[in-house]
C-alpha cells in the first residue's frame, strides 16, 4: 500500500511538472491579462482560496481508485491538439481554455467522475478566471450600459431632475454623463459572482442555496451601478458635486461595491437563516 501510494504521489509529481513545463506560454498569458485588466484584478486574492479548495479536498481524492479513464484521455488528445493550434494562430482565450481543459482530462482520467465531483466548485472558479474575448464582452456590455441608462432615466424622471438620455449618454442640465463599461455592471458580475461561489463553497450548505446565493450576484451587480449613476447625477444637479471623474469618482466604485457586498451578505444571512430552518 504504501510503494502504490508513493508511486501515485510520483506519477503525479511528474504529470504535474510536464504539464506545468507544456503550459508555461497558457499561464504567462493569464497572469498577463490579469495585470492589465480591472476584471480580472481579484484574480490574484481567488487563485491562493482555489488552491485551498483542492487541498481540503486532498484526502478524499487520495482516496479515490486510479481510473485511467477514456473520456479523460481522450479529452487530453483533443485539448492537447487544439493549444498546438491556438499557440500557432495565438488566440489568447483559447490557449487558456486549451490549459482548463487539459486541466479536466487530467482529472477525469486519473480519478473519473468522482474526482470532477469533489473538485466541481474550484473547477468553476477556474473557468471564471479565463478573460472572456475582446469581442464577446463588448457585445454583452453595450446592453448592459443602455439597459443601466433607460432605468437610471426613469429613476431621475420621478426625481424631477430633467434629464435627455441618447444611447448611454445622460444630458442633464449643465453636464452630460456617459454609462461607460465600467458602470454598465459587467464588472461587478464577474467579481460578484466570483465572490459569490466562493461565500457559497465556504458558508452554505445545500446546494440550491449556493445556486441561489450565485444567481443573485448578477441582479444586485446591475442594481448597484444603477444606483451609482442615478446618484452621480442626483448629486451633480442638486449640489453640483461631480463624481464622473478624479478621486471622488474612485471612491463612489469603492462605495457601490462595499453596498453590492453588504447586499451579497444580505442574501447570504436569509440563505443561511433558511438552512437552519
Amino acid at each position: 500500500m504504501d510503494r502504490l501510494s508513493g508511486g501515485r504521489i510520483f506519477f503525479i509529481l511528474l504529470t504535474g511538472t510536464l504539464f506545468f513545463t507544456a503550459y508555461l506560454p497558457a499561464f504567462e498569458i493569464l497572469v498577463e491579462k490579469w495585470q492589465n485588466s480591472e476584471e480580472y484584478s481579484h484574480a490574484f486574492l481567488t487563485l491562493p482560496l482555489l488552491v485551498y479548495m483542492v487541498w481540503r479536498k486532498k484526502d478524499e481524492l487520495a482516496e479515490t481508485t486510479p481510473r485511467f479513464c477514456g473520456a479523460g484521455l481522450l479529452l487530453i488528445l483533443l485539448s492537447t491538439v487544439s493549444y498546438l493550434f491556438s499557440l500557432l494562430t495565438q488566440v489568447p482565450t483559447f490557449i487558456s481554455l486549451s490549459l482548463y481543459f487539459t486541466l479536466a482530462g487530467l482529472l477525469i482520467f486519473l480519478g473519473g467522475i468522482q474526482a470532477v465531483r469533489l473538485l466541481f466548485t474550484p473547477l468553476v472558479l477556474l473557468l471564471i478566471l479565463i478573460p472572456v474575448p475582446e469581442q464577446l464582452y463588448i457585445k454583452v456590455t453595450f446592453p448592459l450600459q443602455l439597459k443601466v441608462s433607460q432605468v437610471s432615466e426613469l429613476l431621475l424622471e420621478l426625481s424631477g431632475v430633467p434629464i435627455l438620455r441618447e444611447g448611454n449618454v445622460m444630458h442633464a442640465p449643465g453636464k452630460s454623463f456617459e454609462v461607460v463599461e465600467a458602470c454598465s455592471g459587467m464588472r461587478s458580475i464577474i467579481t460578484l459572482f466570483t465572490l459569490s461561489l466562493i461565500m457559497g463553497y465556504f458558508m452554505l450548505k445545500t446546494r440550491v442555496a449556493k445556486i441561489l446565493l450565485l444567481m443573485s450576484s448578477i441582479p444586485i451587480a446591475i442594481a448597484v451601478n444603477i444606483v451609482r449613476v442615478s446618484s452621480m447625477i442626483l448629486l451633480y444637479h442638486f449640489f453640483q458635486l461631480d463624481l464622473s471623474e478624479g478621486f471622488l469618482h474612485t471612491a463612489t466604485g469603492l462605495l457601490v461595491f462595499a453596498l453590492a457586498f453588504a447586499m451579497l451578505l444580505l442574501v447570504h444571512r436569509v440563505l443561511e437563516y433558511g438552512e437552519m430552518r
